[in-house]
C-alpha cells in the first residue's frame, strides 16, 4: 500500500513511502509544474500527430505498416523522471559486489521506471495530488477573510 503523507513540503513536494518496495522513498513534485505541463503538452502533440499519420482510429488503420516509432513510454517517462520524481531514498546498485546508494538522476529515474513501471503511475497519483491540494490550499486562503 502506498501511504501519502497529506503535509506539502515548502516547495510543494512530497516524500512518499512506497510499500511495495521495503526502504524506498521518492520525492515527487506537483504535476501543475510549468516543466511537467509544458512538456506534456509537446508529448501529446506528437503522440497525436503520430496517430494521424498512422489513420489511427479509422478504417484504415493497418498496424502492419507502423515501422519503428519512438517508444511511447520512453515519451511518457521523460516527463515524470524529469519534473515529477525529483529525488529518492533507498535506490542502488551493486558495485564489486555490494550494494551501493545512489544519487537521483533524471537518466537513473528513468531505469527505474523502466524495471518498475508501476511506479509511475504511483508518482502520477501523488503528483495530482498534490496539485490538487495546493489548489485547494489557495481557496481556502483565499475564501478566509
Amino acid at each position: 500500500m502506498l501511504i501519502i503523507n497529506k503535509r506539502l513540503d515548502a516547495d510543494e513536494t512530497r516524500w512518499i513511502d512506497v510499500k511495495s518496495v521495503a526502504g524506498l522513498k521518492l520525492k515527487v513534485g506537483s504535476i501543475d509544474s510549468h516543466g511537467f505541463k509544458s512538456r506534456q503538452a509537446i508529448v501529446r502533440r506528437h503522440i497525436d500527430r503520430l496517430d494521424a499519420s498512422f489513420n489511427v482510429g479509422t478504417e484504415q488503420f493497418d498496424l502492419d505498416k507502423v515501422g519503428n516509432i519512438d517508444s511511447l513510454d520512453d515519451l511518457l517517462l521523460e516527463p515524470c523522471v524529469k519534473y515529477l520524481l525529483l529525488d529518492w531514498q533507498g535506490v542502488g546498485e551493486i558495485v564489486d559486489g555490494k550494494e551501493v546508494a545512489i544519487q537521483y538522476t533524471p537518466e537513473h529515474g528513468l531505469d527505474l521506471l523502466r524495471q518498475k513501471p508501476e511506479l509511475y503511475w504511483e508518482i502520477l497519483k501523488t503528483g495530482s495530488d498534490i496539485a490538487q491540494g495546493v489548489k485547494e490550499q489557495q481557496e481556502e486562503a483565499v475564501g478566509k477573510p
